[in-house]
């Protein structure tokens, strides 16, 4: 709770965590607006690729059917918009069930990108690997839901934690081996780590120096003719650049760049030859340099 937090519609917070942004002060029905309606970009960002790849799915199996199968990419992609449901849903009602619904499918999201990436790096793996993950995804899921305290705190960050590392580990070594023969993994990338990279900064600023003065800017009055003093001060604090706002948009657009070098790198492992083309001159989606494939 913070001292400028108005009441809302759904009571006062059951969360583990209440952000920096002051509550119910836009609307009385949602908690944070700034950081539920950001959540959004997650949301555009997920479908958006999950459109791009039925129409990539569709583009391979004109050229040759039944070859390949993308469910995983596009299942990666997907649990990115759950993610962004969830997060808009937290920081909407600050309700602990609604946090379930943001943490989670964040743990979900990392297992399906790991499993991806296990499957390029390393070949097809025993039908136990998938099962091992879906099981490690239910055992966790349990501890957050039913548990509270450290034993949550610690169930949760202890395993998204070591995936989420483990996963960028890996899309680097898928870096270091692609860049130079495929200019355009070198560039979605590095692009999209550096985002990360400021998402996680400015995530542990929101976080840890809610109330930090950033800028102070001095007034210029000075006294009217009832000899009053109308020079004031105001200081900008953390909290009014929304920074967790921001770290929705930034950590999708990193989320959305990284898992895209692992569709990338997966192409190619198939047997294709991908690339990035540009929709509206701005939107990176993956394609196939399908004469390549034809000769093959």
């Amino acid at each position: 709770m913070h001292e400028n937090d108005l009441p809302g519609f759904w009571g006062p917070p059951t969360s583990s965590v209440d952000w920096c942004e002051d509550n119910y002060v836009v609307t009385q029905y949602i908690a944070e607006f700034f950081n539920s309606f950001s959540s959004f970009a997650m949301i555009f960002l997920g479908e958006a690729a999950c459109y791009s790849i039925n129409r990539l799915q569709a583009s391979l199996d004109r050229v040759q059917p039944n070859k390949t199968s993308l469910f995983r990419f596009k299942l990666a992609f997907r649990t990115i918009t759950v993610v962004g449901i969830g997060s808009f849903l937290f920081h909407a009602t600050l309700l602990h069930k609604m946090q379930m619904l943001d943490e989670l499918p964040m743990l979900y999201s990392v297992l399906v990108l790991f499993f991806c990436l296990i499957e390029s790096r390393f070949g097809a793996q025993p039908a136990w690997f998938p099962k091992l993950l879906f099981v490690h995804g239910v055992i966790v899921t349990g501890l957050v839901a039913f548990t509270s305290g450290n034993v949550q705190f610690f169930s949760f960050h202890a395993s998204f934690s070591s995936l989420e590392v483990a996963t960028l580990f890996l899309i680097f070594k898928v870096y270091q081996a692609r860049k130079r023969e495929y200019p355009d993994i070198k560039r979605v990338f590095e692009l999209g780590i550096g985002l990360y990279a400021v998402a996680v900064a400015v995530w542990m600023t929101d976080l840890n120096f809610c109330e930090r003065t950033i800028l102070s800017l001095v007034g210029l009055g000075g006294k009217d003719g009832h000899n009053h003093d109308h020079s004031h001060g105001h200081s900008l604090i953390v909290k009014d650049f929304y920074f967790h706002a921001w770290w929705h948009i930034l950590v999708s657009s990193g989320l959305f760049l990284l898992s895209t070098v692992i569709l990338l790198d997966g192409l190619i492992v198939l047997g294709w030859t991908p690339k990035i083309e540009k929709k509206a001159g701005w939107f990176p989606v993956v394609t196939v340099v399908e004469d390549h494939v034809k000769d093959k």
